[in-house]
C-alpha cells in the first residue's frame, strides 16, 4: 500500500480535529482513510524467497470506511448483555441468601466474615498487582524478558507449599496442581530460552508507540476500575452461593461468569489500544483515545464479546493439539492422532485468533472475518511460524500467573491461620481474580504487539518499521526455531 508523501501533514489532526471528524463520520459515515476489507479488493502480494519486502506490499481496489456506526456480530451482543443482567440477578439473589444465612442463630449460621476479609483483600492485591505488571512491562520490558518472568513459578510454587503444609484434604489436592503448574512453567521458560533475545528486542519496538500516545494506557486503569467493582459485587454473589445447596454448581457458574466478563473487559482495552497504533503504523494518524475506547465499548462489543469467548477456548485447544504432536512418541496411532488433532486446530484456529482484534479495531469487521482475514494475510507474508514463537501472550499470562499466585499467598496464608478448612476455596478463587485482574491492564503491551505484527503484514514499507521483523524472518528461514 502506497503512502502519498503529503498524506501525513494532511492527516495528523489535533485532539479538537479528532473529536470534530469523529462526530461528523457518526452523522454522515464518512470513511476517513482508504483501506483494505476483504479478499475483493484486497490483494497482497507474497513476500519472494530471498526475504525482500516488495515495495509494493497491498493493492487496493476498492474502499472501505475505516469508521462505521453499525454494530457487528449483534446476536453475541445481545447474549453478552444477557448474561451481565442474569449474572447481576443471581449476585444479588446469592448475596441476600448469604445474609440471611448468616443472621440465623445455632449451627445453621453462615460466616460470611470468614469469607469477605481475605477475598476482600485478594481484589486489591490483585489490582495492585496489575498495575505493578503494566508499568514494569511498559518501561523495563527486557528486565520482565530476561529475569522477571521467572517471579512466576517461584510464586506458584511458593503457593503450592502453603496449601500442601495445611494438611486438608481439598487443600493438599489444589497444592499438588499448583506445584506441577510450576514445574510445568519452569520447563516451559528454560524451553524457550533461545527465543528470548528475539523477544527481548521486539517488544521494546512494538512498544515504541506508547510514548506518542501517553494516554494510550489510561483506559485501562478505568477498565481495572470497574473490573474491580464487578469483582466486589462479584464476591458476595460467590460465598452467597456457597452457603446454599448445589454450592459447586453455582461457584462453577459464577466462574465461568467471571471469566467471560473479565476477558471482554481485557479486549475492550486490546481493540482501544490496537485502533491507535494500528492506525499511526497504517497512515501516521494521532488517533484520540477515548474516542476508540468509545467504539471499543459500542459498535465493537459484539465482535469483542464473541472474540474472548472463541479464542480461549481455541488457543487452550490448539496449545494442547501442539503438546500432543511433541509428545507422540514412536507409536504410529499416537502419531496419527497428534498430527490429525493438529491439522483441525490449526484450520479452526484460522476462524478465532487473538490476532484478529486488529482489524475488529481497525475496520469494524465481525471477529470470524477478521480472524480468516488476518490468518490469511499472515499466510501470503510467510509469518506463521514466526508468530507462533512469539513470547507476547505466555509473557502477559505468566504475569497474571504470577499476580493471582501472590494473592493466593495473601489470602490463602490468612485462611490457613484462622479457618483451616476453607483454606481451598478462599485460594482458588483468589487466584482467579489477581489473574484475570493482570490479564487487563497487560492487554496494552499484547495490542501494541499484535498491531506490530498485523501492519507489518500489510504494509511493511511504512516508515515506522525497521529491520528486526524482516531480518527474523531470515533467520527463521535459514535456521528454524524448534
Amino acid at each position: 500500500m502506497e503512502m502519498d508523501p503529503n498524506f501525513q501533514a494532511q492527516e495528523r489532526p489535533n485532539h479538537e480535529n479528532e473529536i470534530r471528524r469523529s462526530r461528523s463520520q457518526r452523522a454522515r459515515q464518512i470513511t476517513p482513510i482508504d483501506l483494505p476489507h476483504s479478499p475483493e479488493n484486497l490483494h497482497v502480494v507474497p513476500a519472494p524467497a530471498d526475504g525482500n519486502v516488495p515495495h509494493s506490499a497491498i493493492e487496493v481496489n476498492g474502499n472501505i470506511a475505516a469508521y462505521s456506526g453499525t454494530y457487528r456480530n449483534t446476536l453475541c451482543l445481545l447474549v453478552f448483555i444477557l448474561h451481565i443482567l442474569v449474572a447481576l440477578a443471581g449476585m444479588g439473589y446469592f448475596g441476600f441468601k448469604g445474609i440471611q444465612a448468616a443472621l440465623k442463630k445455632g449451627h445453621n449460621k453462615f460466616h460470611i466474615e470468614h469469607w469477605y476479609p481475605q477475598l476482600g483483600t485478594a481484589a486489591v492485591v490483585g489490582a495492585t498487582c496489575s498495575l505493578l505488571w503494566q508499568w514494569i512491562i511498559l518501561w523495563r520490558p527486557v528486565f520482565v524478558v530476561k529475569v522477571l518472568l521467572w517471579s512466576s513459578p517461584s510464586l506458584t510454587f511458593i503457593a503450592s507449599l502453603i496449601l500442601v503444609s495445611t494438611t486438608d484434604s481439598p487443600s493438599v489436592g489444589l497444592g499438588v496442581v499448583f506445584l506441577l503448574f510450576s514445574i510445568g512453567q519452569a520447563l516451559y521458560l528454560c524451553w524457550v530460552t533461545a527465543r528470548k533475545k528475539y523477544a527481548a528486542k521486539m517488544l521494546p519496538k512494538a512498544l515504541a508507540p506508547l510514548t506518542k500516545f501517553p494516554d494510550l494506557h489510561h483506559p485501562s486503569y478505568w477498565v481495572t476500575l470497574i473490573a474491580f467493582l464487578w469483582i466486589a459485587l462479584w464476591i458476595v454473589g460467590v460465598v452467597g452461593a456457597i452457603s446454599q445447596k448445589y454450592a459447586a454448581l453455582s461457584v462453577l457458574g459464577f466462574i465461568v461468569s467471571l471469566a467471560w466478563t473479565m476477558e471482554v473487559l481485557r479486549n475492550i482495552v486490546n481493540v482501544t489500544v490496537s485502533r491507535v497504533v494500528a492506525l499511526f503504523y497504517l497512515r501516521g494518524m494521532h488517533s484520540d483515545t477515548y474516542i476508540s475506547f468509545e467504539r471499543a465499548a459500542t459498535t465493537s462489543l459484539g465482535s469483542i464479546s464473541l472474540g474472548s469467548f472463541l479464542v480461549s477456548i481455541l488457543e487452550a485447544l490448539r496449545l494442547l493439539a501442539r503438546a500432543l504432536n511433541l509428545a507422540e512418541g514412536g507409536d504410529e496411532f499416537m502419531f496419527s492422532c497428534a498430527h490429525c488433532c493438529l491439522g483441525v486446530m490449526e484450520t479452526v484456529f484460522r476462524f478465532g485468533n487473538r490476532w484478529a482484534f486488529v482489524q475488529v479495531a481497525t475496520y469494524s469487521k465481525g471477529f470470524v472475518k477478521a480472524s480468516q482475514d488476518t490468518w490469511d494475510l499472515f499466510q501470503a507474508r510467510e509469518l506463521e511460524p514466526v508468530i507462533n514463537e512469539d513470547l507476547t501472550s505466555p509473557i502477559c499470562f505468566l504475569s497474571g500467573v504470577a499476580s493471582g499466585s501472590l494473592c493466593l499467598i495473601v489470602s490463602g496464608s490468612w485462611t490457613f491461620a484462622t479457618h483451616k478448612t476453607l483454606t481451598a476455596t478462599v485460594s482458588l478463587l483468589s487466584f482467579l481474580m489477581g489473574y484475570f485482574m493482570t490479564r487487563i491492564t497487560m492487554a496494552v503491551p499484547q495490542a501494541c504487539v499484535c498491531s506490530y505484527y498485523v501492519c507489518f503484514a500489510e504494509n511493511p514499507q511504512s516508515r515506522e518499521f525497521d529491520n528486526t521483523l524482516p531480518d527474523h524472518i531470515k533467520d527463521y528461514r535459514a535456521s528454524p526455531i524448534v
